[in-house]
């Protein structure tokens, strides 16, 4: 579960739910621990406030990160799906592969060089506000920022895919074998390794006493281990959709509500009745609008025999639609976006039909056992 906090260059920046754990971890580390040692006579509130607002620029800075792949990406022609924030750090949807080993290291390498750079300039404030006296605080503030850049750098450089040392790594292996599939496959075992290697670490931290420390490592290496096994399988499942027209894997036979319909019908006759969470209101073959549960949910039960199908309806535009043009990788990343199970199909106003998640794992299971 996500939280949209606000677009940029036209996607959405969203904070999944488990980023507000690390925020107060992080933000109850500097308030009651790494402030308070530097500074023992201050006031808790003060120490407080600079650890919150250094948690904040902080986790800017990450996603100033992740803004500097999806900036490269596309000034490259590629799209950007949206960043979100979460547990470990962040991630840019970009919807396609890079088109080339070149392209794929400028990307993976945006990231590491602005926090490298985020870090001087961190480092430069701190050093600009100790020379004309400001308080030690804003220096401190300053100074920890500039390191835990150049350390998140440092990390996304372990050339353990997905981070971006291991797409660096993917990229140089793609341009040494000329095959993005098998590059990932190795990149991905680098990541595991990686992963693996945190969480022995992991263990040998807790049998020296470290508890809290070893937990963490171990934690982070299961989910770097993870990541990179899930990271390969969506490259097998880009090259299985992509390039496959929608069309081709469409259903045509589409229920639709006429905008007469009153909403009680909706339920009773469609909603109750169907596995649909969408419904297209056509008046002729024109597509007017769609109705989800979402819209009759905000129609008041005792309004549903005056209300019609066509009053409650969104425009077609607004969600649930997509171009026949695209393919079924695109359908299935809009379906993962909108949590949909399917997406309409349409053309120039027209509803030609229906994409359904298990229409596309359907050809991908195809697919693989074909190639098997």
């Amino acid at each position: 579960m996500s939280f949209r906090i606000g677009r940029v260059w036209g996607f959405p920046i969203e904070i999944d739910v488990s980023w507000f754990i690390i925020f107060a971890l992080v933000a109850w580390t500097l308030s009651a621990g790494y402030f308070p040692q530097l500074f023992p006579d201050a006031p808790a509130s003060v120490n407080w406030v600079t650890g919150v607002i250094s948690s904040l620029l902080f986790f800017a800075s990450v996603l100033v990160h992740e803004l500097a792949h999806s900036y490269v990406a596309i000034r490259n022609g590629l799209d950007v799906g949206g960043i979100t924030l979460f547990l470990f750090g962040g991630v840019s949807r970009i919807t396609r592969e890079p088109r080339s080993p070149e392209l794929e290291l400028k990307m993976s390498a945006a990231g590491p060089a602005t926090s490298v750079l985020l870090g001087v300039l961190f480092w430069g404030l701190g050093y600009g506000a100790r020379s004309i006296g400001l308080p030690g605080h804003i220096v401190a503030a300053a100074g920890y920022l500039a390191l835990i850049n150049v350390i998140l750098a440092i990390f996304n450089m372990v050339p353990g895919f997905p981070l971006d040392g291991g797409r660096v790594l993917r990229a140089l292996l793609w341009r040494f074998t000329g095959n993005l599939e098998r590059a990932s496959r190795y990149a991905s075992y680098s990541g595991q390794g990686f992963g693996y290697l945190l969480m022995v670490g992991g263990v040998l931290f807790i049998l020296s006493g470290n508890l809290i420390g070893g937990v963490w490592f171990i934690f982070i290496g299961w989910f770097l281990v993870g990541a990179a096994q899930n990271a390969y399988q969506q490259v097998l499942l880009k090259r299985a959709l992509s390039g496959i027209p929608i069309e081709r894997i469409m259903q045509r036979d589409v229920p639709h509500l006429d905008p007469s319909l009153p909403i009680r019908d909706v339920v009773d006759d469609y909603l109750v009745r169907h596995d649909y969470s969408a419904y297209p209101v056509m008046e002729g073959d024109q597509l007017v609008g769609i109705l989800t549960i979402d819209e009759v949910r905000n129609v008041p039960r005792a309004r549903w025999d005056a209300t019609t199908a066509g009053e409650a309806a969104t425009p077609p535009d607004e969600h649930h639609v997509i171009d026949e043009r695209q393919d079924a990788w695109d359908a299935l990343m809009r379906m993962m976006q909108e949590d949909a199970r399917r997406l309409l199909v349409v053309r120039d106003g027209r509803l030609e039909g229906v994409v359904s998640r298990d229409g596309i794992l359907q050809v991908v299971r195809t697919k693989l056992q074909l190639e098997a």
